[in-house]
């Protein structure tokens, strides 16, 4: 089965807008196409990062029970294939290969490394 916009639809969100804040529950992972994207974390929305085309961010939407670490706010005009667990299981769920377990360990690992960056932040 191969990817197509109803498994991963492409949304666009106008500058300024909030596409999700630190607490919210994780449902998507967001691949940014044009546009970027400002992360801050509370309070007073201390700036993290700003993130460009061909990268990504909202990682802990593809564990299990994540939660939002920060708030991301359009930077431009954004452009971004947003990606559920679900969609991607539907994509794993036919390969017989060590896919899933991997791609579950890398994303664990990015979510650790994220949670420890941002604790040492405080």
């Amino acid at each position: 089965m191969g990817m197509n916009e109803q498994q991963f639809p492409v949304q666009t969100y106008p500058e300024g807008e909030v596409l999700f804040e630190r607490g919210d529950p994780a449902l998507k992972l967001y691949l940014i196409q044009s546009g970027e994207v400002n992360l801050f974390t509370a309070p007073g929305r201390t700036f993290l990062v700003r993130l460009k085309p061909g990268e990504f961010f909202g990682e802990q939407a593809l564990l299990a029970g994540g939660v939002r670490s920060a708030t991301a706010v359009a930077a431009s005009d954004l452009v971004c294939t947003e990606v559920t667990a679900q969609g991607l299981q539907e994509i794993v769920r036919g390969q017989k290969t060590l896919l899933r377990p991997v791609l579950e360990a890398l994303l664990l690992q990015m979510y650790l490394r994220n949670a420890i960056t941002t604790a040492l932040e405080r």
